[in-house]
């Protein structure tokens, strides 16, 4: 109200007072009469009087009056067309800000008392104001819905964006869904804390929709009173501030391109760990690695910043993890380098966030580092009830700060985060283990640490005040950040790719074959798997003008000339990153895939604006690069039937193609020769990892499944030929085993082969190879493998031959 009185008086003075002013002690400024020739000769050679000079400002100041007030009646007008926004009224010149300024100021002082006076200021709901929160259904006529989130397929999570361009029909309108389920009880008792953080069968409220109005309305009637049945409206949940576009899926994630690198490293690194324990030709399929959306997200961020933007994406907006900046991530290293020399304490409301992220990038950073940490303190920082829950083994637990430097004395780890120490003895005592350890103990402390560094972190995130010392440097810039959700999936990420892998205790193998892989799968319990459709595999009279190869590296070649289907010319360069991702999702899926699905497999984590324009667009775009790489006679590329998108046969050829018909045949055969023929083709036609280089959320499932299909047809062949044929055995585990480098039970079996045709010294070769591969995932073969090695040279060692050996089953 003072602001609105001083800005009233303001506009009151310049509109009326002016005028006042001007009449009252100047006048008339103009002559009464108009002057003559002689007479302005006369006032312009004489001197100028005080009077004129008085009466030309006069003249002025009566313009500027007059302009002011036009700029006003102006701005009033346009803020009554653009209802009450002052953002079209601020355009002009000077005068028309000072305008803008006044009368803003006094059409929102009042207009917003007046609204608030309206809704009675007390908090009561008026009769007949329809409220999608707290006005009871019966009143407002409003039904609210609930829905389930679906379980992931083909790789892809459902989320709050999909749930919302499912159900309301916008994907963009996945904050009012977040509004209006933060803090709900989810079923078993967890509590939705974050929009990233939903599971298969999480219960989803939807936004209250209208009822349809029968046809013929009744007559609108009071409602009876009835105080102690109707129920009192429910308070509406706090304002949750949706999360920047920029940093989707996770708010509060801020670290480095370095930890984000190591992320995708542990990534990749604990996929090929879960790899290795599969069971050639168990035909298992339900035991996927899962991945949290903050690990995928960071692994994304980390592709995307390595590769830089594409093209192809510039109709898309940007729901990348926002990366650190440089000078952000320069100030992350000097804070470990002082918390590895003085010790770094932490305090503000944005300090716990600060730990964790320095935590998570000291783990990456380092290794295998050990990490010591009192029990309350980790339960604190991580936000559990347990402290020891979901932690890698690195992690050491202990009482109290006394417990924890006695640890630092007896193995001296990297990393020990506590409390500050509120006692001089323990005080004492941490300054000498940081003097004695020097560089290679980190000490990150959550409190005030006066002998080394610290550092006060707001709720944004910024380091606004430092003790003064060398980190006085940190003042101003922006420490990383990670909520608790976001570190406890980091930390079972850490776990997957460092922690201990199963030692695959060795089975009594089998008397029919005598190898250790696994037997088929239980016809009842395997699920069977769409056929496809596609024709590609019938015989040609003309070679198609494309080759795109999926297997490996991809590669799209052109045949300039058709009758020589031999002389190809490579264009693998023509094409970006996102239209061969979009390319080689159309060569998987040869039977057609409608648009929907495209959509949200390969715009899964960027969703667009309107992804139907931007498929179109990305469609043309492929078609165009095609066309300019090869020649426009080639054809149309991608045909659309009946609302499915798929790759011509008659343009281009797949090597995928004939996999996925071999492994049709193997599916639908009941005639064991045909079987054999058809895992025979599918050996022969995989050509190794799927799609090569190309990263995405969509194409690491069916990779996997694909790769297994070819190694349970090596395991079904084995089973068939180990007894008649075990030299032809022996070559197709070795060709198996590049498939699968890591798979210590391919080399069992054929060191075990090895052993059943007289070859001693190829164990010990099969055994280094094997020490080779592993080592590249920083691993070493398993005693159980070392122990079956150490027998299989044995001389005199019939006890591990199988019956078709003992028995002089002849060889061919």
């Amino acid at each position: 109200m003072l602001q609105a009185g001083v800005t009233l008086a303001l506009l009151s003075g310049l509109c009326a007072g002016l005028p006042w002013a001007l009449v009252r002690f100047i006048g008339w400024p103009l002559p009464d009469h108009l002057p003559t020739m002689a007479e302005l000769g006369e006032v312009l050679t004489a001197r100028l009087p005080a009077s004129l000079l008085l009466d030309v400002l006069a003249c002025g100041a009566w313009l500027l009056w007059g302009a002011f007030v036009v700029e006003l009646a102006r701005c009033g007008c346009d803020l009554v067309r653009t209802a009450g926004r002052p953002g079209a009224a601020w355009r002009g010149g000077p005068l028309r800000r000072v305008a803008a300024v006044l009368i803003t100021t006094v059409v929102v002082s009042f207009v917003g008392r007046t609204a608030l006076a309206a809704s009675g200021g007390g908090g009561a709901v008026q009769t007949g104001v329809s409220s999608s929160v707290t006005a009871p259904l019966a009143v407002d006529g409003r039904t609210e819905d609930v829905e389930l989130v679906r379980p992931p397929r083909a790789g892809v999570h459902d989320s709050l964006y999909r749930i919302a361009q499912r159900c309301l029909g916008e994907g963009n309108r996945w904050p009012e869904l977040w509004r209006l389920n933060a803090g709900s009880i989810q079923p078993g008792g967890r509590t939705l804390t974050s929009p990233s953080l939903i599971h298969p069968g999480d219960r989803i409220r939807l936004p209250p929709t209208p009822t349809p109005a029968a046809s013929t309305p009744p007559q609108r009637q009071p409602p009876p009173a009835k105080p102690t049945t109707t129920a009192p409206p429910s308070p509406s949940p706090p304002p949750t501030v949706a999360p920047n576009p920029s940093s989707s899926w996770e708010p509060g994630v801020y670290v480095g391109l370095g930890l984000a690198g190591a992320i995708s490293a542990m990534l990749l690194v604990a996929r090929r760990h879960h790899r290795t324990t599969y069971r050639p030709g168990s035909g298992r399929r339900d035991d996927d690695l899962p991945v949290a959306p903050v690990v995928y997200q960071l692994h994304l961020a980390h592709q995307h910043a390595q590769t830089g933007p594409d093209e192809a994406d510039a109709a898309e907006p940007e729901t990348m993890l926002e990366l650190g900046k440089p000078a952000d991530e320069a100030a992350a290293d000097m804070a470990l380098d002082l918390a590895a020399t003085h010790g770094l304490g932490l305090i503000g409301p944005g300090s716990h966030a600060a730990a964790r992220a320095l935590l998570l990038t000291a783990m990456t950073a380092t290794g295998h580092p050990q990490i010591v940490a009192p029990a309350a303190d980790l339960r604190g920082l991580l936000g559990v009830s347990d402290g020891g829950a979901d932690l890698p083994e690195c992690v050491h637990l202990v009482d109290d700060l006394a417990a924890a430097l006695a640890h630092l004395d007896s193995q001296t780890p990297r990393i020990l985060l506590t409390s500050a120490p509120a006692s001089e003895h323990d005080r004492t005592r941490l300054q000498h283990t940081l003097a004695g350890g020097g560089a290679s103990t980190t000490v990150l402390l959550l409190g005030q640490w006066h002998p080394g560094a610290t550092a006060y972190v707001d709720t944004t995130g910024t380091i606004t005040a430092t003790s003064p010392g060398p980190g006085e440097r940190l003042r101003g810039r922006r420490a990383f950040s990670l909520p608790e959700s976001a570190t406890r999936e980091l930390f079972a990420l850490f776990d997957a790719a460092h922690g201990a892998r199963d030692d695959h205790p060795e089975p009594a193998a089998e008397s029919s074959h005598g190898l250790e892989i696994a037997g088929p799968p239980d016809p009842g319990e395997a699920v069977p798997e769409p056929v496809s459709t596609n024709t590609t595999e019938a015989p040609r009279d003309v070679a198609a003008p494309l080759v795109l190869a999926v297997f490996g590296q991809p590669r799209l070649s052109w045949r300039p000339d058709l009758t020589r289907p031999d002389q190809a010319v490579e264009v693998t360069g023509s094409l970006s990153r996102r239209l061969w991702e979009l390319l080689i999702y159309l060569a998987l899926h040869p039977e057609g895939v409608p648009r929907a699905a495209i959509i949200d497999s390969l715009w899964a984590n960027r969703p667009a604006q309107d992804p139907a324009a931007v498929l179109r667009t990305v469609l043309s775009r492929l078609r165009s690069t095609v066309h300019k790489a090869t020649s426009p006679d080639v054809g149309d590329l991608v045909a659309v039937q009946h609302g499915r998108y798929r790759l011509e046969p008659a343009v281009v050829e797949v090597d995928y193609w004939t996999f996925a018909g071999a492994l049709a045949r193997r599916r639908t055969t009941t005639d064991d020769q045909h079987r054999a023929a058809a895992n025979a083709a599918i050996v022969a036609s995989y050509g190794g990892e799927l799609a090569a280089g190309i990263e995405a959320d969509w194409l690491a499932a069916l990779r996997e499944g694909v790769r297994r299909d070819a190694l349970d047809a090596v395991a079904a062949l084995a089973r068939a030929r180990v007894r008649s044929d075990p030299e032809s055995t022996l070559e197709l585990l070795e060709s198996a085993r590049d498939f699968d480098p890591h798979n210590e039970l391919l080399y069992r079996d054929i060191m075990r082969l090895e052993h059943n045709l007289g070859r001693p010294d190829a164990i010990a070769r099969t055994l280094r190879l094997l020490e080779a591969r592993l080592a590249e995932i920083d691993e070493t073969p398993t005693a159980a493998t070392i122990e079956l090695a150490e027998r299989l040279r044995e001389p005199q060692s019939s006890r591990l031959e199988p019956a078709w050996v003992r028995h002089k089953v002849p060889l061919r």
